[in-house]
């Protein structure tokens, strides 16, 4: 008796259900496992930009009031400041507490560009951060 091995050997083409399975199940689980890590990369990405603009518009300020030599003015109480969701509070030299801005609240930078001492907490969606401008150069002094 002879057997055809050419119908045991034969090559499959394709992949069984069984295989298409078991790989969507290790690729549903590592998404799974990923999801965290990328939903907190977007929200420091959030930080990050947020911590930048104001930065950059207190040089920017600086900047103006050093080279026309005319005080100007960043007012705290501006809706545009911060995103949707996103509160500021600000601690000026003699305030013992953070506290939110009054209304029409201004941020002065003088002739020379010295600004008030000034400390700005940022707090929304689930972050925290603190940042403290150096009054002379308007530097970021220390950002927590």
């Amino acid at each position: 008796m002879r057997l055809n091995l050419s119908i045991i050997l034969k090559k499959k083409n394709g992949f069984t259900l069984l295989e298409i399975l078991i790989a969507l199940a290790v690729v549903a689980i590592l998404m799974v496992a990923a999801a965290p890590y990328m939903a907190d990369a977007w929200h420091h990405t959030e930080v990050d930009r947020i911590q930048d603009s104001i930065a950059t518009l207190v040089e920017k300020t600086h900047s103006e009031a050093l080279t026309t030599g005319e005080t100007k003015f960043i007012s705290l109480s501006d809706s545009h400041l911060l995103p949707e969701g996103w509160q500021l509070q600000i601690r000026r030299f003699n305030d013992k507490k953070f506290r939110p801005p009054t209304a029409n609240e201004l941020w002065q930078f003088n002739s020379e560009g010295i600004c008030d001492p000034l400390s700005l907490q940022i707090s929304g969606k689930g972050a925290s951060f603190t940042m403290k401008f150096d009054p002379i150069t308007a530097q970021v002094a220390r950002d927590e």
